[in-house]
């Protein structure tokens, strides 16, 4: 557990226990921070006690939601996210879930293992706390969800770089292994959109509803973000038709190549057909048979079909068949 103190002319003070935080929070000039990078369920508890959470505040801090939402109680706003990694995805993880609990002078924020928003706030936090903290707890939980969502940046790098890589291995070896791995990409942008799209929702919702615990002035800052998170969801749903087009490519280069080899076979076949009728009949057994008697009957056969043959082939060649 980690817990970060700021109080106007006093700054930033890390590590507070948490019995001087109980006693600073009703003070309005205070604003705390309290972080678990781990689910400490005692703690949790605790804690949910001692700032008197809703009973269901603390169970969704406790319990894993796997689904964005959020829910207004009468001393707080409980917010729950998704955090979409890269590394995760391709190791077929689920994706981390943030959970926030905005009181009025307070933030705590639960997560199961380390995420990169809260990090990269953390380093904010100590360059510039009164341009973070010291706004309020909102404009804390404002900073750490726009950190989330940019985040979501790299995904649009990985899913470029994916795409791009699929395009060049279906038009160089439209194989089972290249339609394998358009069906596994596509898996994971319906994953990537079932996750955003709620998220998407839910900031939205932070945007426009008036809160007692996000001022009206900070609903404008929650809506970029919104509008950012917008613009991923869009550029994700065109990925999604790209690879549904170059799994339909795949599919179109494979029967072409198909048709190639039936047209090729089909060919051979009718070169062979008059040549195997030819020796069919010659072949059967007659009374007097020509090569008895006469030393020129199988030469001139075999160059009557090596004609015939050469002659189809350079028709059907004329023609393009071969093509």
């Amino acid at each position: 557990m980690r817990t970060f103190l700021y109080e106007e002319g006093q700054g930033l003070m890390n590590d507070v226990p948490i019995t001087d935080l109980v006693a600073k929070a009703e003070q309005e000039t205070v604003t705390f921070w309290i972080d678990f990078p781990g689910l400490d369920v005692g703690e949790l508890q605790k804690i949910g006690k001692l700032f008197n959470l809703h009973p269901l505040a603390i169970e969704d801090l406790i319990t894993p939601q796997y689904r964005p939402k959020i829910d207004t109680y009468d001393n707080g706003l409980m917010i729950v996210l998704r955090d979409a990694d890269v590394d995760r995805i391709e190791k077929n993880l689920g994706a981390l879930e943030l959970d926030l609990f905005l009181g009025k002078n307070f933030l705590i924020t639960v997560h199961a293992e380390p995420m990169e928003c809260i990090e990269t706030a953390i380093t904010r936090l100590h360059s510039s706390a009164p341009r973070t903290i010291g706004r309020g707890p909102d404009y804390l939980a404002h900073t750490i969800i726009d950190l989330l969502v940019d985040d979501n940046l790299q995904i649009l790098s990985w899913l470029d770089e994916e795409i791009s890589e699929l395009e060049d291995t279906i038009f160089t070896n439209p194989d089972k292994a290249a339609l394998q791995q358009a069906a596994k990409l596509r898996k994971n942008i319906v994953y990537l959109q079932r996750i955003l799209g709620p998220q998407l929702e839910l900031i939205r919702r932070l945007a426009s509803e008036e809160s007692p615990f996000i001022k009206a002035s900070l609903r404008v800052y929650f809506r970029d973000v919104s509008n950012n998170l917008a613009r991923i969801n869009d550029l994700i749903f065109t990925y999604r038709e790209l690879v549904s087009t170059d799994m339909a490519i795949h599919q179109a280069l494979v029967s072409n190549k198909l048709n190639e080899i039936m047209k090729t076979l089909t060919i051979i076949a009718t070169i062979f057909l008059p040549l195997t009728f030819i020796a069919s009949i010659y072949g059967m057994n007659f009374e007097f048979m020509p090569e008895l008697r006469s030393p020129w009957g199988y030469p001139v056969v075999l160059g009557v079909m090596a004609a015939l043959g050469g002659l189809m082939f350079w028709w059907f060649k004329r023609r393009g068949w071969f093509d």
